[in-house]
């Protein structure tokens, strides 16, 4: 309390039974920089063109050997593996068509990966079994 004018000091509180100033405990303020947004619809999980780019390159192979040396003497069970981590039967491979890009698809969106089906496409065709290693790469990084 001032004496002058009789007022109570913003930082401070009176407390009648003792008759004295008490002060207050330090505040904390937070500041949102960001505020979280709701999506539009609540059944879309994740955005449409992805947040995020590969966590490795498509040329990384040596930086994970065992996974590169199992993709280059078994591809067949590489890509069959892949997709028993996705969650798909590992018969995959055989009873679909075009398995391995529909896989490297899946991985990609579960991982919220930019891309494209054709892009996809594109990279299996081209380069099935760094494809593979990059996928299988991502599974392990992404915790699968």
């Amino acid at each position: 309390m001032d004496p002058a004018n009789n007022q109570i000091h913003p930082h401070n509180q009176f407390n009648p039974q003792v008759g004295n100033p008490i002060p207050m405990q330090n505040q904390v303020t937070t500041i949102v920089i960001a505020q979280p947004q709701q999506l539009k619809n609540s059944l879309l999980l994740v955005d449409v063109r992805g947040s995020r780019e590969w966590s490795t390159g498509l040329c990384d192979c040596f930086s994970d050997i065992g996974n590169c040396f199992f993709t280059w003497c078994c591809y067949c069970c590489a890509v069959s593996s892949l997709a028993s981590r996705i969650g798909e039967c590992c018969c995959t491979t055989c009873c679909v068509p075009a398995a391995e890009i529909n896989i490297r698809t899946r991985i990609r969106t579960m991982g919220g990966i930019r891309g494209d089906m054709c892009n996809d496409c594109m990279t299996v065709c081209c380069c099935g079994p760094c494809a593979a290693c990059q996928e299988g790469r991502e599974l392990k990084n992404m915790g699968i």
